[in-house]
């Protein structure tokens, strides 16, 4: 490899560490929506995605490309900068006005920092839930990887906290910014357009109980403020056990290997990069 690691603005994420534990895991495809619900009630990342985005026309697409570009950032090792560097070029390009005559610009830093943000809420909770749990240890572990991974996708140091309290007051300032939109809407209740040859009845059936199976755990999940201001109900005590039923079930998969709970699109790129010797295991392994 060309790239070394002076030249990187982080050390690259290592295996068995917190977030090469959980980043590729299959079981965090039940919580997804919400953390693209989190990211896209932001204004200004809300105006890029209903704009820009082919989310509607090509979702299959952008999935594909979505997966292989968090392979690369959190597997890949040295070449995470590079999937960083690609990232940077790509918003660019993705600015404009909104529909309330606010400007908006992909790589503003607060909300380019927000979507990354999503993701250490998310994998936190994800783990807390349904995974092994986290020690105190372990949490400071994954907020440390999370910030190591936001410098190597480029976002700016300034706009990374630099402890988990700096994190969870960022989160609270940001919370009551956030707003029901177009794109909020599409993902709490539509389903993706339908691959070529696939009747789109039949992806329609198919997401059905998946999205219903998606507002409830984010009924249960979310800020309550946020919950009303999208429109999603008050989870009944029903709602609420059959999330928790969901989370006991997914914890069934804790005790398998990687190669069971990855995404296949992982193993490759994870495989070369464990065999990297220049990087080694995390100082905190996980679970």
């Amino acid at each position: 490899m060309s790239t070394q690691l002076a030249d990187l603005p982080a050390r690259p994420l290592g295996p068995q560490g917190v977030i090469w534990y959980a980043a590729a895991d299959v079981r965090a495809l039940v919580a997804v929506i919400r953390l693209l619900v989190h990211q896209v009630a932001h204004p200004m990342v809300g105006a890029g995605v209903g704009e820009h985005s082919v989310y509607k026309t090509d979702p299959w697409g952008r999935l594909l490309r979505t997966t292989n570009s968090v392979v690369s950032s959190v597997y890949g090792g040295v070449d995470a900068a590079v999937e960083g560097q690609r990232l940077l070029r790509m918003h660019a390009q993705i600015k404009g006005v909104d529909a309330a005559g606010r400007r908006y610009h992909a790589l503003d830093p607060d909300a380019y920092a927000w979507v990354h943000a999503t993701a250490y809420e998310g994998t936190r909770l994800f783990l807390l839930e349904a995974g092994p749990g986290l020690t105190d240890a372990q949490d400071e572990q994954l907020f440390t990887e999370w910030r190591r991974l936001g410098l190597l996708i480029g976002v700016r140091d300034s706009a990374l906290p630099r402890t988990r309290a700096e994190f969870w007051e960022l989160w609270d300032r940001t919370l009551p910014q956030l707003e029901n939109n177009p794109v909020v809407q599409d993902l709490l209740w539509s389903a993706p357009t339908a691959p070529p040859y696939v009747p789109q009845k039949l992806v329609d059936l198919a997401s059905a109980p998946v999205l219903r199976r998606q507002r409830e755990v984010m009924a249960v999940t979310l800020d309550p403020a946020l919950r009303a201001r999208i429109g999603l109900p008050e989870p009944t005590d029903r709602v609420r056990r059959r999330v928790q039923r969901t989370m006991r079930l997914m914890r069934l998969g804790n005790g398998l290997p990687e190669r069971v709970r990855h995404n296949p699109l992982t193993w490759r790129t994870a495989a070369r990069t464990a065999a990297d010797p220049r990087l080694g295991p995390e100082p905190v392994r996980y679970p």
